[in-house]
């Protein structure tokens, strides 16, 4: 069973909203078996709605669509389905008492346009919406299956999670799709696919890759479309393959990610970790708490943003920001070993440098980052990025580039 998934509004379209739902969806999906074809948005028209359902029926055996499912005006779902199934639309009795009791905890009541919400196409399975007022539907027309989600994410999440996946059991059919992501810091996607070509080129059609990279990182996903016992049994093969060919690069397999293999890492040496950050302000912070049980091995962050800061937090000496600067390797040695201190923690990680796309000089132009580890042994370690990008891919670039050291620096000797 493939699917195709249908984004529904202009918010979309015009970028005032990313659609993040999509690649909630897809990654749902995956875990059920089944792999997303196509994936469309189209504008708060019932023209373009009908015209996107009958493009995704001769893709795909499934569609399901998000958004404009509400009682506002431009929400248009509905009514497109109903005119694409070839039915009325007829009140929903149970679904409009449902809003109701939602309205009683607000002490109000429901007005005419969620009547009209409520007035949904005759022959649909509701979906029931626990998080919100609009439900979801299901249909089966012409032997494709249609699934209806509202567009706000807690919302079509409440529904997915039950009621779709317990349909998907009852309605997919085919090869089932299974997936194992490697997760890869440190090269490129290109010289990782050269690396792994002599395995790719001799596999199976049912067996694919997949290369999905990110700033200094690659996530390398490979899929299997197969029942059978023996086709299982090659693809775990080929798995151990890869991992072989990885060694050097990888850093955890499916949910490990970086983030969480150096979690595991600083619980297994029972250390906790501080942060200081200059230019990041906090997105390496971010990226690690991110994480849930960060808490166990993460302490806390110094956004030393101002030198003030760096100085009374950080212990750093005015006279090296005076002599080398904020941005130099001498200042994030200094921050690294003063969050150990300020923080008390038993490794750190500084992080200082030019953002841009201001403040950069021809001896520190933007795009330089320096950063810096230290542990109460007396470890160090330096690194220094130069690179001139987005002022928001270096700040990612540094945060990331940082964790990849950070791993390194905990990897046993």
């Amino acid at each position: 069973m493939k699917a195709i998934l249908l984004t529904i509004g202009n918010e979309v379209l015009n970028g005032q909203v990313v659609d993040t739902n999509a690649a909630w969806i897809a990654q749902q999906l995956l875990a059920q078996g089944v792999p997303v074809k196509e994936k469309w948005s189209v504008s708060d028209t019932i023209e373009a709605i009908r015209d996107g359902l009958a493009h995704s029926a001769r893709r795909g055996e499934l569609i399901i669509t998000t958004g404009g499912l509400g009682p506002t005006a431009d929400d248009l779902t509905c009514e497109s389905l109903a005119q694409y199934m070839g039915v009325k639309r007829i009140f929903h009795e149970a679904t409009f008492e449902n809003l109701r009791k939602i309205f009683a905890g607000f002490h109000r009541e429901p007005g005419f346009q969620h009547r009209e919400q409520c007035t949904l196409p005759d022959g649909v399975t509701i979906l029931p919406n626990s998080a919100g007022t609009a439900p979801g539907m299901y249909c089966k027309v012409n032997d494709v299956h249609i699934i209806a989600l509202p567009g706000v994410p807690f919302e079509m999440k409440a529904i997915f999670d039950p009621h779709v996946i317990d349909l998907l059991r009852e309605i997919k059919s085919g090869p089932r799709r299974i997936s194992h992501t490697f997760n890869t810091v440190g090269e490129g996607e290109t010289v990782l696919e050269e690396l792994l070509r002599p395995i790719t080129s001799a596999l199976p059609t049912n067996v694919g890759f997949a290369f999905l990279p990110d700033i200094y990182r690659v996530r390398i996903r490979v899929d299997l479309d197969s029942e059978s016992e023996a086709d299982y049994q090659a693809w775990l093969s080929t798995l151990e393959l890869v991992r072989t060919a990885l060694k050097t690069y990888l850093v955890g397999e499916n949910e490990i990610t970086l983030e969480v293999a150096i979690g595991q890492l600083l619980q297994k040496r029972n250390w906790m970790l501080a942060t200081a950050e200059s230019c990041t302000g906090g997105y390496l912070a971010h990226l690690i708490t991110s994480i849930s049980g960060a808490s166990m091995h993460y302490k806390g962050s110094i956004i030393a943003y101002h030198n003030a800061i760096k100085e009374g937090l950080l212990y750093v000496d005015k006279a090296t920001l005076d002599e080398y600067g904020s941005v130099s390797e001498e200042t994030v040695i200094a921050m690294a070993q003063g969050a150990l201190k300020s923080l008390d923690t038993q490794v750190a990680v500084s992080i200082s440098g030019i953002a841009g796309p201001g403040g950069g000089t021809a001896s520190k132009p933007v795009g330089l980052v320096w950063l810096a580890l230290a542990d109460t042994n007396g470890r160090l370690k330096t690194h220094k990025i130069n690179r001139s990008r987005d002022r928001s891919i270096n700040i990612r670039g540094a945060a990331v580039m940082a964790l990849i050291l950070l791993h390194r620096f905990l990897l046993p000797e």
